[in-house]
């Protein structure tokens, strides 16, 4: 197996802020890709747990999107929706897009402290890993089909990243990405290895 590289590219600058883009990668892998299209300081902790998780896996690639803004807001200025993530707009997502993965993984952070477990999964899947989260976590899980959360929308990067359409996207509160975050980890390790 090639050996993975860092690239990052720049998206966007204003005069209180920027956009940076990041791939892990070796340019051939088709097996996983772990997203975090919201880290920074947009859902902080979001792009350091999606790094971890790809560097703990023997064949994953990791993509995501920095944003730092000082005078608006990071969450303002860079959280576009997550259907609206287009290759033509982010040069490394557009290394990967084509090939097809056969597990994505879409990180984000949630404003209310429990996980939610959406993306065009199986239903069952989601009750699976939403479980592990329960039983791992000291704040509650559950699986999401439908809303703001959902991620089921076949337009988000989460869902046409993936060969069969059906991405894995996890909405994470407060506790997982900081005082459990190791714990939210192995969680989505064992999924990620198990799938």
């Amino acid at each position: 197996m090639p050996r993975r590289r860092i690239r990052t590219e720049p998206i966007e600058t204003t005069e209180s802020g920027h956009l940076t883009e990041f791939l892990y990668d070796d340019f051939e892998n088709d097996e996983t890709i772990i997203c975090a299209a919201h880290a920074g300081r947009v859902e902080p902790g979001t792009g350091e747990l999606a790094i971890e998780l790809a560097t703990r896996l023997p064949a994953a690639s990791c993509w995501a999107t920095f944003g730092f803004d000082d005078e608006v807001g990071a969450y303002e200025r860079w959280h576009p929706v997550s259907k609206s993530f287009d290759p033509d707009g982010y040069p490394l997502l557009d290394v990967v897009a084509d090939r097809g993965f056969e597990t994505v993984v879409s990180i984000h952070g949630l404003g209310d402290d429990e996980v939610l477990v959406g993306g065009r999964v199986a239903r069952d899947a989601k009750r699976a890993v939403a479980d592990r989260f329960d039983d791992a976590l000291s704040i509650p899980a559950r699986p999401v089909s439908d809303g703001e959360y959902g991620g089921t929308h076949p337009e988000n990067f989460v869902n046409w990243l993936a060969a069969d359409g059906a991405g894995l996207q996890v909405e994470l509160g407060g506790t997982a990405r900081e005082a459990e975050s190791e714990a939210a980890l192995d969680v989505l390790e064992e999924v990620v290895r198990t799938d």
